[in-house]
């Protein structure tokens, strides 16, 4: 099959978009018939971007997008940063709200570093959410969503406690990180020792160089050995795969990015990706895939599309 130009490519799927947008009319879709009969490699990309976009509802959250961009464009216009918020708290939050009942959230690519009373350092990830109550007995926090590295100071008398989905995380003093994201909560120790407990099962007790995950209202999953060199290296400002799968690298990108980004072909969620990058430009991250796996990538608004490379 003959390759197709990514310029017409993504000019098919733009004037796809805005002709499912709600705002055009008989005259834009006559534009779009005028413009997909210019030659051959026009009339391609055309019936790629509507197969495409017959696809897109199997997607983990193309349905989402479409719904938003078949919106009247002047009722976007006028409501732009009231949907920025509803985006973010009712498709990325796990808990409704969460971010406005907090005491510390982080928007979309925001990381934050959090110094507490006792001299306990916290370090939230992008789009995350947590609570805060210190008591006499206990210090006590809630993650209700995302992601937090805890960096704990020692006072024995007052244990250190998160609760995420049910389960919590007990520490004394210690370092560990706690990724509340979806159904399910990872725990990862740098330092010390913490204890697990959920769903009313025994305590688990988690080393430095160790890992477990738990559902809610489910005994913890076995533990597992936790690479010391990439653990939170978000905290520092990078993220490091060796070895990953794509579909697993993309979920980790997209908290990151506004918007989704969907993965249009299951077989490649397996390839492998090795690297370090850059938070500062996750950007970067999408270009290095594009150029070094069999990938194309697409930016529409709200949306990234990663699709098979055309074959030359």
């Amino acid at each position: 099959m003959s390759r197709v130009e990514p310029s017409l490519s993504d000019e098919a799927i733009e004037r796809l978009v805005r002709l499912h947008s709600g705002s055009t009319g008989a005259a834009e879709r006559m534009d779009f018939l005028r413009w997909r009969g210019l030659s051959v490699e026009h009339e391609r990309a055309a019936r790629e971007a509507e197969a495409l976009w017959g696809a897109l509802p199997e997607t983990r959250h193309a349905e989402d997008y479409r719904r938003r961009v078949r919106r009247p464009r002047r009722w976007l216009a006028l409501a732009a940063s009231a949907c920025v918020a509803a985006i973010a708290v009712t498709i990325v939050l796990p808990e409704p709200l969460a971010a406005l009942y907090a005491d510390y959230a982080t928007r979309t690519g925001e990381r934050r570093m959090l110094e507490l009373a006792d001299g306990s350092r916290i370090w939230l990830n992008s789009d995350s959410a947590l609570s805060v109550d210190f008591g006499p007995q206990q210090r006590r926090l809630r993650l209700h969503s995302g992601e937090a590295l805890f960096e704990v100071a020692k006072d024995a008398a007052r244990p250190f406690i998160v609760e995420a989905r049910g389960g919590e995380v007990r520490a004394v003093g210690t370092r560990f990180d706690v990724d509340s994201r979806g159904p399910q909560v990872r725990v990862d120790v740098t330092e010390g020792v913490v204890q697990v407990n959920s769903a009313g099962s025994a305590p688990v007790r988690l080393s430095a160089g160790e890992r477990l995950s738990y559902r809610e209202a489910a005994a913890p999953e076995p533990v597992q050995p936790l690479d010391l060199s990439s653990a939170s290296a978000w905290q520092r400002g990078k993220l490091i795969f060796n070895q990953r799968p794509l579909g697993e690298v993309l979920d980790e990108l997209e908290r990151y990015l506004p918007g989704r980004i969907v993965l249009t072909d299951g077989a490649l969620r397996q390839h492998k990706v090795s690297g370090v990058f850059d938070l500062k430009d996750p950007d970067a991250l999408l270009k290095t895939l594009e150029r070094l796996q069999p990938v194309t990538v697409t930016h529409l608004p709200w949306l990234v599309l990663i699709r098979p490379a055309p074959r030359a």
